[in-house]
C-alpha cells in the first residue's frame, strides 16, 4: 500500500470544512510519525530550524513517484534543526536543505520550507486542531 505525501494528506485534511471530521481525518493518519513531526516542528515553539528565513534557491524535482522520498529522508530532519548537529558547518547545513528539497516531491519541498519558517501553507490546520487531534504531541501552553 502506497503512503500519501504528507502534503497531500494536510492538503485533503484542509480542504474538509467540518472541524471535528478534520480532526478524525488527521489521526485516521496517526501512524504517519513524519506527519505528526512536521507537525510539532510547526507548532512546538521549543524547535528551531538552524537555517535562515524564506524560500532557499533550489530546482524543485521533476521525477516522478517521488512521493514517498520525504519519508525516506525523515532521519536527517534533525541536521536542520538548533542543537541538532552543532558541528555542522552552516552553509553545509544549507547545502544539505537545498539538495534536500531538490530530492522529493515538490509539493513536500514547499511544505518543509513552510515548517521551516514555522507557518503552514493550508488553511484549516491550526495550532489548536493539531491540539486536538494529538493531545500529547505539543507542550502543554505557558498560561
Amino acid at each position: 500500500m502506497r503512503i500519501p505525501a504528507v502534503s497531500t494528506i494536510l492538503k485533503e485534511a484542509s480542504e474538509i470544512k467540518n472541524r471535528q471530521e478534520r480532526i478524525y481525518f488527521l489521526q485516521s493518519h496517526h501512524p504517519n510519525q513524519l506527519m505528526k513531526m512536521l507537525l510539532k516542528y510547526v507548532y512546538d515553539p521549543n524547535i528551531e530550524f538552524d537555517l535562515p528565513p524564506g524560500k532557499p534557491p533550489y530546482k524543485p524535482s521533476e521525477a516522478l513517484d517521488q512521493e514517498n522520498m520525504l519519508y525516506l529522508e525523515q532521519r536527517r530532519l534533525y541536521l536542520f534543526l538548533k542543537g541538532g548537529n552543532p558541528d555542522l558547518n552552516p552553509l553545509r547545513r544549507e547545502t544539505l536543505f537545498v539538495q534536500l528539497l531538490e530530492s522529493i516531491e515538490p509539493a513536500d519541498a514547499e511544505l518543509l520550507i513552510a515548517v521551516k519558517d514555522k507557518k503552514l501553507p493550508y488553511k484549516g490546520i491550526t495550532e489548536k486542531i493539531v491540539r486536538e487531534a494529538f493531545p500529547s504531541l505539543l507542550p502543554e501552553k505557558e498560561k
